[in-house]
């Protein structure tokens, strides 16, 4: 079992990279950074990934968790039959809801959560709470001082991301494990 200090470091990198890249995504789709900016936050956060969760946890992100395992899936023919129905039969929206109870997601950043699971601890829930309350306020202190009459879309919604972000991840620090 690791140190209390060795968990803290992966959970608080942990957190790193998950900010980082939801820096990044929301800083391209807000189009407030520049592409060595987003490489930068890439960067940062597959090497906190790299050194939160290992080798496993950035193949899971890269390339899903289900990559090199050998488990079988039901057909949605085979998952209809203990219905009684045949495939052809069953509705397709039935048959698309009941295909893969665990379906993988293709959006990379939906992948963040199962790569980062293992390393994931209370110290994690704290440096993203503090993380995306930096991110609000930086946010809002970037509004503040915009020299324009019209702020960027972009900051208006990084400030209310990180702000309401970091009030839903504070009760997180007062439960229990």
């Amino acid at each position: 079992m690791p140190s209390a200090a060795v968990r803290a470091a992966r959970g608080v990198l942990a957190a790193v990279s998950l900010l980082a890249f939801l820096a990044a995504f929301l800083a391209a789709e807000a189009r407030l950074a520049s592409p060595t900016a987003l490489a930068a936050l890439t960067a940062v956060g597959t090497l906190a990934m790299l050194a939160a969760a290992g080798r496993s946890g950035l193949r899971r992100l890269v390339l899903g968790s289900d990559s090199g395992s050998d488990e079988t899936e039901d057909s949605p023919a085979e998952a209809d039959a203990w219905l009684g129905e045949s495939a052809e039969e069953t509705p397709w929206t039935d048959r698309a809801d009941r295909a893969d109870a665990e379906a993988e997601a293709d959006w990379p950043l939906a992948r963040l959560e199962p790569a980062l699971d293992d390393a994931w601890n209370r110290y994690s829930d704290a440096a993203l709470t503090l993380g995306l309350a930096a991110l609000g306020v930086g946010s809002f202190v970037l509004l503040a001082v915009h020299p324009g009459d019209e702020p960027p879309l972009g900051l208006v919604l990084s400030l209310l991301f990180g702000l309401n972000g970091a009030l839903v991840t504070l009760p997180f620090l007062f439960t229990e494990d």
